[in-house]
């Protein structure tokens, strides 16, 4: 669990690095830009960076510092290439961070770096013959979950990425496991009719891009009455509130985003839809039991 915490730790020392050397090359703070929204967030978070933010990025990335670490920064990169074309247009083609457009692109980072180590955590709580159903599933989780459930499970991908989703099929027959995986191609805060029961739910990564309470109901609704949810977050605003801000600056850079969730505001949906009992897991974890 603490190497998911210190891969985040890292991530974050690297991003104050590369928005310290961003407000100096855009001259953020005396200079307007046509995307004026996108620049005003930046232009408030640039007031708060001071010589002890950059000794704080420097401890983070010495202190963190592993190898494998460097496999997660390919995503942070192009995060951070794409803030300086945001600054010109939201919607600009040099933005390569579309779940549709740039399907190929998230390919390769959920099959790697930070999202490979997430699923690792993950595959912990499950065990062969469960039946699980992964919301935000991606390209690169249903064939890694398929196999861990074996020929007895069931696993359930739902993501509304057509691309995606024909990219983890393309795994799934390599994998020859489609007799187990089913794909859907939905979004998992409108409505959704689950035809069995589910033993765990997977929300990884997602909730920072969908309407929480909406997709928690579905989350429960596919327990139908007890099982365990495993969420996971790259950051729960009221645990990491100041790295919270700098990550949603990039996050929101991603078509969808919305905001990362809190703990408590989980919590609470969920204490309205039933009866539960939670643990955090490390700074990045939720292993949530709903009971009957």
């Amino acid at each position: 669990m603490f190497k998911i915490s210190d891969a985040i730790d890292f991530v974050y020392g690297y991003l104050l690095f590369k928005s310290y050397f961003f407000s100096i090359k855009t001259n953020i703070i005396a200079t307007d830009y046509p995307n004026k929204a996108y620049a005003k967030k930046w232009r408030t978070f640039a007031k708060t960076l001071n010589e002890d933010t950059l000794n704080k990025a420097l401890k983070l990335i010495t202190k963190k510092s592993d190898s494998a670490f460097c496999r997660v920064l390919d995503i942070y990169d192009c995060f951070d290439r794409s803030s300086y074309f945001a600054l010109i247009n939201s919607n600009h083609p040099n933005i390569t961070l579309g779940f549709v457009k740039d399907a190929d692109l998230w390919d390769v980072w959920l099959s790697e770096g930070i999202y490979k180590l997430v699923r690792e955590v993950i595959a912990e709580y499950i065990s062969r013959g469960d039946k699980v159903v992964d919301f935000g599933c991606g390209s690169a989780s249903p064939a890694y979950y398929g196999d861990i459930v074996g020929s007895s499970g069931i696993y359930t991908g739902v993501d509304y990425s057509r691309p995606l989703l024909n990219l983890a099929n393309m795994k799934i027959k390599e994998e020859r496991i489609s007799d187990r995986v089913n794909l859907v191609q939905g979004y998992v805060d409108s409505k959704l009719i689950f035809k069995r029961s589910y033993d765990v739910v997977i929300c990884s990564s997602i909730l920072q891009y969908v309407d929480l309470k909406s997709t928690l109901t579905n989350v429960v609704n596919a327990l139908n009455g007890e099982g365990t949810i495993i969420v996971f977050s790259e950051v729960f605003t009221d645990i990491d509130p100041e790295k919270a801000k700098l990550f949603e600056l990039y996050y929101s850079l991603v078509p969808s985003f919305k905001k990362f969730p809190s703990v408590k505001e989980i919590c609470e949906i969920l204490g309205s839809l039933c009866d539960f009992k939670y643990k955090l897991i490390g700074k990045n974890f939720l292993k949530i039991d709903v009971c009957t």
